[in-house]
């Protein structure tokens, strides 16, 4: 009897099912992709798991690429499980109804640490009062500075406000040795980011938050403020415009080009640790000392995908809530720079002196928590995002190319996202 029982059980393993396969497209590269790779691995290998399901990662390119890999697939009906896009993406996902708002999901978890989740970061995420992805590696825009540089030239701190930024800047700039006070990529999301500073809104309808946005606010004194500054800066040779792309700045800012950079935190610590000189960090400046704006949440979160069997969408949701565990938040954060969507692992790392011993990584969770809780620093909603930072940016190079006035230029960038506005909300009627 026992030689049959261990015949019938030799039997049993072969016949095991295999686990059921869940396709992640993911936008990370280098370091970052290889720690997503790990981090997938061991979800796969898990007790949580059980082998019941396997996670396939699969890299699609940049955040754009994705996206419109995303968006080709749903097509025809050959999407993945899970997909990472970027913030800006929220509410063309929303509109492609392809996607398992993970609200449903997580009230019918009571263990999903939805509580835990920071409310400036989550609030970016909650549309209509419901939480449509699961907000995965987090950013924020920081100022890099060399302390070095600063002390040969007498500066005691980094810059507060826009005033002290061009005051810095030509302190720290150098035109014999072809050095600049300052540089940052030539992005819509510094754009973005420093009208939020400002407590301001980039498009109409409180950001798109209580309705569809229909104008895009590029003509505001605050947009207006901040791209004059840039051309200001620009004109007297204080910035170093290298172009629209984020490894030429955070190049000339390694080298000692450039002797503060603005850039994403989710860089801390390879900035850091690839310097020559010691490195400072601290939050943007504000436009004077009165402001109480803040500052958006960037970076990318993580959506579950509908039209799938029932159990996939359960292994879907297993990794999701795998990936908001905070042994994973504390990996991903420690490992990349990304700060954590988690309050109680802030307190944790706290406590166990991490931020004294790198005290670059807490200044964008410092600077997130600073910010006013308003509808400017909970960010713009709109299903052509895309297609409108590509017309900031385009309106950008030409002040900053002096073949159009700081005004003329966002005019036209305006009507040209008014329109995609227009056309996409249309599209979307036709729809219904």
């Amino acid at each position: 009897m026992p030689k049959l029982f261990f015949i019938l059980w030799i039997f049993s393993l072969g016949l095991r099912a295999a686990p059921i396969q869940i396709t992640f497209w993911h936008s990370m590269t280098g370091e970052k992709g290889k720690l997503l790779g790990e981090l997938t691995e061991e979800f796969n290998k898990s007790k949580e798991n059980l082998d019941r399901f396997k996670v396939v990662p699969q890299f699609v390119g940049t955040y754009e690429e994705g996206l419109n890999k995303l968006r080709t697939s749903l097509l025809a009906k050959q999407g993945p499980n899970v997909a990472q896009i970027t913030d800006i993406g929220t509410q063309l996902m929303i509109d492609t109804k392809a996607v398992v708002p993970l609200q449903d999901l997580i009230d019918q978890d009571p263990d999903f640490p939805i509580e835990k989740l920071l409310a400036t970061i989550k609030r970016y995420y909650q549309v209509d009062g419901k939480l449509f992805s699961l907000p995965f590696a987090t950013s924020n825009p920081i100022l890099y500075y060399n302390m070095d540089a600063f002390k040969r030239v007498g500066l005691l701190r980094p810059p507060r406000t826009f005033l002290e930024l061009k005051d810095f800047s030509r302190k720290l700039t150098d035109k014999n040795k072809k050095t600049t006070g300052i540089t940052w990529p030539l992005s819509s999301w510094f754009f973005e980011e420093f009208i939020a500073r400002q407590g301001a809104l980039l498009v109409d309808r409180e950001n798109g938050r209580l309705g569809r946005a229909t104008e895009a606010l590029y003509l505001t004194p605050e947009a207006i403020r901040f791209v004059t500054l840039w051309q200001d800066m620009a004109k007297e040779g204080t910035f170093a415009n290298v172009g629209r792309g984020w490894d030429p700045p955070e190049a000339n800012f390694l080298s000692g080009r450039s002797a503060m950079m603005f850039h994403s935190t989710s860089d801390v610590f390879e900035v850091v640790r690839k310097a020559h000189f010691k490195v400072g960090t601290a939050p943007i400046p504000l436009a004077d000392e009165k402001n109480v704006g803040g500052t958006v949440v960037g970076g990318n979160s993580l959506w579950i995908l509908k039209d799938k069997t029932p159990e996939e969408i359960k292994g879907s949701f297993l990794f999701v809530k795998y990936m908001a565990s905070s042994g994973v938040q504390k990996r991903w954060h420690m490992g990349t720079g990304y700060f954590p969507i988690r309050e109680d692992l802030i307190q944790e790392l706290e406590k166990e002196g991490f931020y004294e011993k790198f005290p670059a990584a807490k200044t964008a969770i410092l600077q997130l928590k600073a910010s006013a809780l308003s509808t400017a620093t909970q960010g713009a909603l709109m299903g052509v995002f895309a297609e409108a930072r590509d017309q900031i940016e385009s309106a950008i190079e030409r002040v900053l190319a002096g073949r159009m006035s700081v005004e003329e230029a966002l005019k036209r960038a305006k009507f040209q996202t008014d329109d995609s506005l227009r056309r996409y909300n249309r599209f979307l009627e036709k729809l219904k």
